[in-house]
Protein backbone atom coordinates (compact mmCIF):
# COMPACT_ATOMS: atom_id res chain seq x y z
CA UNK A 1 0.00 0.00 0.00
CA UNK A 2 1.22 3.49 -0.85
CA UNK A 3 0.47 6.87 0.70
CA UNK A 4 -0.01 10.13 -1.22
CA UNK A 5 -0.65 13.71 -0.10
CA UNK A 6 -2.79 15.64 -2.53
CA UNK A 7 -4.96 18.72 -3.00
CA UNK A 8 -8.41 18.23 -4.52
CA UNK A 9 -8.63 20.38 -7.66
CA UNK A 10 -11.87 19.06 -9.12
CA UNK A 11 -14.68 16.68 -8.18
CA UNK A 12 -15.58 14.68 -11.28
CA UNK A 13 -18.25 12.52 -9.64
CA UNK A 14 -19.72 11.93 -6.16
CA UNK A 15 -22.50 9.53 -5.22
CA UNK A 16 -24.16 10.86 -2.04
CA UNK A 17 -25.78 7.50 -1.32
CA UNK A 18 -22.65 5.37 -1.03
CA UNK A 19 -19.82 7.95 -0.96
CA UNK A 20 -18.10 6.73 -4.12
CA UNK A 21 -16.12 9.63 -5.58
CA UNK A 22 -13.85 10.42 -8.49
CA UNK A 23 -11.51 13.31 -7.77
CA UNK A 24 -8.80 15.05 -9.78
CA UNK A 25 -5.95 15.88 -7.44
CA UNK A 26 -2.67 17.76 -7.55
CA UNK A 27 0.25 15.73 -6.18
CA UNK A 28 3.77 17.08 -5.71
CA UNK A 29 6.21 15.83 -8.37
CA UNK A 30 3.39 14.95 -10.83
CA UNK A 31 2.84 17.39 -13.68
CA UNK A 32 -0.74 16.28 -14.41
CA UNK A 33 -3.72 15.97 -12.11
CA UNK A 34 -4.19 12.40 -10.95
CA UNK A 35 -7.55 10.69 -10.65
CA UNK A 36 -8.31 9.37 -7.17
CA UNK A 37 -11.26 7.02 -6.73
CA UNK A 38 -12.88 5.56 -3.64
CA UNK A 39 -15.17 6.36 -0.73
CA UNK A 40 -14.27 10.04 -0.32
CA UNK A 41 -17.65 11.72 0.29
CA UNK A 42 -16.22 14.32 2.70
CA UNK A 43 -13.67 15.65 0.17
CA UNK A 44 -14.18 19.21 -1.10
CA UNK A 45 -12.34 21.27 -3.69
CA UNK A 46 -9.26 22.67 -1.98
CA UNK A 47 -9.09 19.90 0.63
CA UNK A 48 -5.66 18.49 1.45
CA UNK A 49 -5.89 14.71 1.75
CA UNK A 50 -3.48 12.02 2.86
CA UNK A 51 -4.65 8.85 1.17
CA UNK A 52 -3.50 5.26 1.47
CA UNK A 53 -4.17 2.99 -1.46
CA UNK A 54 -2.76 1.53 -4.65
CA UNK A 55 -2.34 2.44 -8.28
CA UNK A 56 -4.35 0.60 -10.91
CA UNK A 57 -4.71 0.91 -14.66
CA UNK A 58 -8.32 0.92 -15.83
CA UNK A 59 -8.91 -0.15 -19.43
CA UNK A 60 -11.20 2.82 -20.08
CA UNK A 61 -9.89 5.57 -17.76
CA UNK A 62 -6.16 4.82 -17.51
CA UNK A 63 -3.99 5.12 -14.42
CA UNK A 64 -5.86 5.87 -11.18
CA UNK A 65 -5.10 5.90 -7.48
CA UNK A 66 -7.59 3.72 -5.58
CA UNK A 67 -8.11 5.06 -2.05
CA UNK A 68 -8.49 2.56 0.76
CA UNK A 69 -7.91 4.78 3.84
Amino acid sequence: MQKIRCVVERITYQNPENGYSVLKCRVKDYSDLIPVIGNLIDANVGSVLIIEGNWKVDAKYGRQFVAEN
